[in-house]
């Protein structure tokens, strides 16, 4: 770039100074005294039947304590709701409740195997089916949670696959008739988003996490919250001073890029750590979760965004989604038989900071085009070079979302 005057003004006037990001992981965080010696609280028996826990020899109970949202079982079937169930459910409502746009969760193993929000006008059910379909063979026997009222063709998508429970604040008239006719399904209705702590300076109404250790110590922590209200609250320039020298993003991201970002950030809460989210028009295209090192949870994304590709093109060839051809095929033979790379135009959200820039080197060299983390490596200043080489834009939250319970 030739550098006129008013481009001179303009490199140096774009920055918002980042460097002492690293801090907040060196430093103790706020209210950290709010715990006292002693705890005390009182829950009580469960108006629904657990049909057991995690695994069937496990007995379970859920009990209530202060319940910001009341779920009801509509439908109850196959014995009733196991502990999974519930855990699918809620954290699939959580990740809903920051969405205002209609949005599909289809949630696995407590972490979405899909999700869509609407891009454009498409229909509830296109949305659901765009979240079903960005994974489908993790889709099978999964808890759908949705955030509005569940219509007669949402109802007849639902029920072409198997799905063990659907979540939903409403139900439409007539659609309860053709959900009862899957045998095992159950369905749930939720009465509010209004009352669930999602930002930095909810109400959090006292409310805490409390998880039990193998050693039987117990551990408790505030909800997570999120500063991440919007777009402005995004740092789309980022700038390290390393040695004297300016380090900052050249480009920001365009307005879908921006709505996508937001989208895989969100998403991410609701992962696994390490998580990496990769989202393109509002659907995500892979979820890469629990995995021990950052370039692997990279590497796995990118991995399942094209056999998930690959297995939608062999549905739409008149083929099984259920055999999977592309075990053991190199990345570019999967590009090969698409015939176009998925991941073109896409972008990540990675649920910490990347360590070393070989993470966004590989994601730039398959197409990704813009990327949303926390920021505060040691090597901020390599992982800044490494995205203005591959022209990509990133945004910091300047927070961390890992999820370990």
């Amino acid at each position: 770039m030739v550098l006129t005057k008013e481009t001179e003004l303009m490199v140096l006037t774009r920055g918002t100074d980042v460097s002492d990001a690293t801090k907040m992981y060196r430093t103790a965080g706020e209210n950290m005294n709010m715990f006292g010696l002693e705890m005390q609280f009182t829950l009580t028996y469960p108006r629904d039947h657990i049909r057991y826990g995690e695994n069937p020899h496990q007995a379970a109970a859920v009990y209530a304590g202060d319940s910001l949202v009341d779920f009801t079982v509509v439908r109850s079937a196959k014995g009733g709701m196991s502990v999974t169930n519930w855990m699918d459910a809620s954290r699939g409502f959580r990740l809903l409740s920051y969405f205002a746009a209609p949005s599909v969760a289809v949630m696995k193993h407590v972490i979405p195997s899909g999700f869509a929000t609407q891009h454009g006008d498409n229909t509830l059910d296109q949305i659901y089916v765009n979240a079903r379909d960005a994974d489908a063979r993790s889709a099978f026997g999964s808890v759908v949670v949705l955030n509005r009222a569940v219509d007669k063709a949402t109802a007849e998508a639902l029920a072409s696959t198997f799905v063990e429970v659907v979540v939903a604040s409403e139900y439409e008239t007539g659609v309860l008739d053709l959900l009862e006719k899957k045998k095992d399904l159950r369905v749930v209705k939720y009465d509010s988003f209004e009352d669930i702590p999602r930002f930095v300076e909810d109400n959090t109404r006292g409310l805490i996490e409390i998880h039990t250790l193998p050693t039987g110590q117990v551990i408790t922590q505030q909800p997570y919250l999120t500063r991440i209200r919007g777009a402005s609250d995004l740092i789309t320039d980022p700038m390290i001073l390393k040695n004297g020298q300016r380090y900052v993003v050249d480009r920001d991201p365009t307005a879908t890029e921006m709505n996508d970002l937001l989208t895989a950030w969100y998403v991410n809460i609701g992962t696994r750590s390490n998580g990496i989210v990769l989202v393109k028009d509002g659907v995500t295209l892979a979820v890469g979760s629990g995995q021990q090192e950052r370039v692997g949870a990279v590497e796995q994304a990118i991995t399942k965004a094209l056999q998930k590709a690959c297995d939608r093109k062999r549905v739409e060839l008149g083929e099984s989604a259920g055999v999977l051809r592309t075990a053991g095929a190199s990345w570019d033979e999967m590009r090969s038989f698409l015939g176009y790379n998925p991941l073109q135009n896409a972008v990540v959200s990675s649920d910490a900071f990347f360590p070393f820039p070989d993470s966004v080197a590989l994601l730039g060299s398959e197409g990704v085009k813009a990327i949303v983390q926390p920021g505060g490596s040691v090597r901020d200043h390599e992982i800044i070079q490494e995205v203005n080489r591959r022209g990509m834009a990133m945004a910091y939250t300047l927070e961390r979302c890992f999820g370990h319970f």
